[in-house]
């Protein structure tokens, strides 16, 4: 869908029903989806959410027309591709070895698996846009070419606002994705650390650790 968008775009920006369905489609994706994200309890779905919500972004930038904001959409849709793949790999690894997605049922895993952590830690950083990784670059520079949009005109700044708070969804999900998969939860005496799937999980073969950890790895090297 989104390519499709982005192949129509050059030919249908001036249609004045274009510009206004695609932007106004877009940024209520990203914003429903992101709301959406954050109240999962499955990280499969977590990132589900997570990736109709940056889909909803990508749209809005290759929609809007000019080559500044086709070039800002297709670099967040490199770096989206980048960082997801890495994270649904992770969380069928997690899945593979403790039988579960659920949030609730997940403690310690990060200390009792500490590489599928630091791997999820790498691509969920380029995923909340964070330095120096390829989704900050990415972020910026859609901010940035949305700020200046001569395509959108005196809706800049209103875009802008919708893309900034759908990006603060971004962050909280990203953060819920990481302490749901691999936090120590709970304190005192009700406290389970690890919970009992993590404590009863079988190490996955290293090999299931390849794919995942070189698309972190690139996130950080395309990024710098």
């Amino acid at each position: 869908g989104v390519d499709l968008v982005a192949r129509l775009t050059p030919g249908f920006a001036d249609n004045p029903l274009w510009r206004p369905m695609v932007v106004g489609l877009g940024l209520l994706t990203m914003l429903m989806a992101g709301w959406r994200a954050v109240r999962e309890y499955d990280l499969k779905l977590i990132l589900a959410f997570g990736t109709v919500s940056q889909l909803g972004l990508i749209t809005v930038m290759v929609g809007a027309g000019g080559p500044d904001m086709m070039l800002a959409g297709l670099a967040m849709l490199c770096a989206h591709a980048m960082f997801k793949a890495a994270l649904f790999m992770v969380v069928g690894v997690i899945d593979h070895a403790t039988g579960t997605r659920d949030i609730r049922k997940l403690a310690g895993l990060g200390r009792k698996y500490p590489p599928l952590f630091v791997i999820a830690v790498g691509a969920t950083a380029s995923m909340a846009a964070l330095p120096p990784f390829f989704g900050f670059v990415a972020k910026e520079a859609d901010l940035e070419t949305v700020l200046h949009s001569a395509s959108l005109g005196s809706a800049a700044p209103f875009v802008l606002a919708g893309i900034v708070i759908g990006s603060v969804f971004t962050t909280v999900y990203s953060l819920r994705f990481l302490w749901g998969a691999f936090a120590a939860k709970g304190s005192g005496k009700g406290a389970v650390t690890p919970s009992v799937r993590v404590a009863e999980m079988h190490r996955p073969s290293p090999s299931l650790l390849a794919s995942p950890a070189i698309l972190a790895a690139a996130g950080l090297v395309v990024g710098l």
